[in-house]
This record gives structure tokens, sequence and C-alpha cells, in this order.
């Protein structure tokens, strides 16, 4: 009986340690943390992917590429860029945020939603895009994907 006390009293006295060593932040320590780590939004993510896809796409008309490798090249970042956007906008929605249960069932709906949209893209392209280059499309699209550190970048500028 006396050993289980104790170990009641300890856990007590831990509980008690932790709640002591836990301090809720004020509103003007949330304000200087936010002021120093600026948050990355999902639209942030998506401006970064549609500029460095209008960029490449710029840069291989610019150089002369061939009229279909260029289209090839954009439609590659489009294949990316539309399916994020919707997702963004999904997840952004007032019902995404009514709650945790729904927030976390939309962030897996939506990202079903563009990870399809993606697929029907890429599966429709032969038909949708004259003298599609795949290599091109490709690099498009695995460029324009891998963009989204850019944004993160942007986040931290004051670093």
């Amino acid at each position: 009986m006396g050993h289980q006390q104790e170990a009641s009293n300890s856990s007590q006295l831990i509980e008690e340690e932790e709640e002591a060593k836990t301090i809720p932040w004020t509103r003007e320590q949330v304000m200087a943390f936010r002021l120093a780590e600026p948050s990355v939004t999902v639209w942030k993510v998506v401006f970064s992917q549609v500029l460095v896809g209008l960029l490449l796409t710029f840069v291989a008309w610019l150089i002369g590429a061939k009229a279909s490798n260029v289209v090839s090249l954009g439609y590659g970042a489009l294949c990316v860029v539309l399916p994020s956007a919707v997702f963004a906008r999904g997840i952004t929605s007032k019902w995404s945020s009514l709650n945790p249960g729904a927030g976390v069932t939309g962030f897996f709906l939506w990202e079903f939603v563009k990870v399809l949209m993606t697929i029907v893209m890429l599966l429709m392209s032969q038909s949708w895009v004259d003298d599609l280059s795949w290599p091109m499309m490709v690099l498009g699209l695995i460029i324009t994907m891998k963009v989204y550190w850019l944004s993160f970048l942007w986040g931290r500028k004051g670093k």
C-alpha cells in the first residue's frame, strides 16, 4: 500500500513540475514569434509553382525551342499548377476549417482530387497537345513540382 502511495505522490510531483515549466505565451510573444517565423501558406506554394512554370516556358521559348517542346513543357507545368490550385482552394474552404476532423478529411479528399486530376491530365495529354514531347512534358512537370522549397525561402526573407 505504501509503495502505491509513493508512486502516486511521485507522479503528482512530476505533473506539477511539468505544469510549472509550461508557461502560456502572451499575445505579444505569439505576435513576435509569428513575425520572426512567418508561415508558408499553400497559396505561396501554388504561386511559386506558377512563377517557375511560366519562367521555364518563357526560357524555352526564348532559347528557340520547337513550339511543340515549349507547349509540352508548359503543359507539364500546368499538370502541377492546376491540381495544386484546386487542392489549395479545397483545403482553404470554409468547410475544411469547421473543425479538426473536417480539416483532416478535407485534406485527404482534396489530395485525392489533386492526384486524380494530375493523372487524368497526364493521360489526356497525348490528345490535348499536338506533337507532344514526353521528355519536355515530364521535365516541366518535375521542375514545377519540386519548387515548393522556393516558397519556404520566400517565407524566411528576413533571416
